[in-house]
């Protein structure tokens, strides 16, 4: 089974629907089951995730009797002779069928005429099978070490392939159940439009389902999920736009720990790393070592940094400069989060650095650790 194509925030569907290949349903339900002569054959619907009996019959000794359904909406509902041998099948409340299968495979009848529905959903199931088939033993023998990148492009055209047919399943049925069952085999993330699609066209033809309901909803805050990151993608845009690489870095002037007034452009002429910190911050003081280090190998070349802190007291600023023995500028207006200068450059998170080249300009921004190092390394040489 291709699993990478599945989503698994749809188990009781997929592992329902998929388990079973082949089947049917209807009103009334003509049964003829070889060797199940005198059983009981149960037919289901799914109420909250569990299977709920609406009719049975007992077969006759030919294994034959017939099952007197009520009218359902349109649904995914259940056939079974026990929960080992059973047949899903999809069925409106005007649906007939006639199913003559064998006792212990339900699930792959020998006729199955009567429901539209059903006989597409079970149409679609055969075609997907012998894809998922197909990519298994092509993956089987991957992993044997007996591919080839014929191998490789083989399994890239089945799959391709199996997305292909659950997109012309989900197109093709407008609907149906059918759809349910073929989007569940698709990635959401990759395939958001087919998903949105399926729940807009079901919502009038399975409205009360529970199937649907569960799949809904996970579509509806998949969505909303999509906007909050699309709207936070735009504003780290906007963020970013602020200070954009090779434009001037805008002017900050704030208290010293020692009450002075400092300004960025005092430090004009020199390679200047503006590092936003604060002392509560644990990455920050978890990167504060490799800050040093360069500053130790780059110093004398004509580098400097000018730390800016977002902490509320002086106390706990001056601590951590201390603690962490950091002997570069600081300065800071005690404003948390809205420190005058993390608002002017569009620091959403610490550790932030932005890197500003003699003439005042931006060269680059948020680098730390090794590539911080490789990037002064370019600029001053050695």
């Amino acid at each position: 089974m291709n699993r990478s194509l599945r989503h698994p925030a749809l188990p009781l569907l997929i592992l329902t629907l998929a388990a079973c290949t082949n089947g049917g349903g209807g009103r009334p339900i003509e049964l003829a089951i070889e060797g199940a002569g005198g059983r009981t054959v149960f037919f289901e619907r799914f109420e909250n995730n569990r299977p709920v009996r609406v009719d049975s019959t007992v077969l006759g000794p030919d294994g034959k009797g017939t099952l007197h359904v009520p009218a359902l909406p349109l649904d995914f509902y259940r056939i079974l002779l026990d929960d080992h041998d059973a047949l899903i099948v999809a069925l409106d409340s005007a649906e007939t069928l006639v199913l003559h299968a064998k006792a212990g495979a339900l699930a792959q009848p020998t006729t199955l005429e009567g429901s539209k529905h059903t006989q597409d959903l079970h149409g679609f199931y055969r075609e997907a099978t012998a894809y998922e088939h197909r990519i298994d033993s092509l993956r089987r023998l991957m992993a044997q070490g007996a591919g080839d990148s014929t191998t490789v492009d083989a399994i890239n055209a089945a799959m391709e392939g199996y997305r292909g047919l659950c997109k012309d399943a989900i197109n093709g049925h407008p609907g149906s159940p059918v759809q349910l069952t073929a989007v569940s085999k698709l990635n959401m993330q990759q395939d958001m439009d087919s998903y949105a699609l399926v729940r807009d066209q079901l919502r009038k033809t399975m409205g009360r389902s529970g199937f649907f309901i569960a799949f809904r909803d996970q579509v509806d805050r998949m969505e909303k999920q999509a906007e909050a990151m699309k709207q936070q993608e735009a504003e780290m845009q906007r963020l970013s736009n602020l200070v954009p690489v090779g434009g001037p870095a805008p002017e900050i002037a704030q208290q010293t720990p020692d009450g002075r007034t400092m300004k960025l452009s005092d430090l004009r002429g020199k390679v200047v790393l503006i590092d936003f910190w604060a002392s509560w911050c644990k990455p920050c003081r978890m990167e504060n070592p490799n800050v040093k280090k360069v500053y130790d190998r780059f110093h004398a070349k004509g580098f400097e940094i000018l730390g800016v802190s977002l902490d509320r007291t002086k106390e706990a600023w001056t601590a951590a400069i201390q603690q962490d023995g950091l002997p570069w500028h600081h300065v800071s207006d005690l404003g948390f989060w809205n420190n005058a200068a993390a608002q002017e450059y569009g620091v959403s998170s610490i550790p932030f650095t932005v890197l500003v080249d003699r003439d005042g300009k931006v060269i680059d921004k948020n680098l730390r650790g090794p590539a911080l190092e490789r990037r002064l390394s370019e600029l001053f040489g050695g």
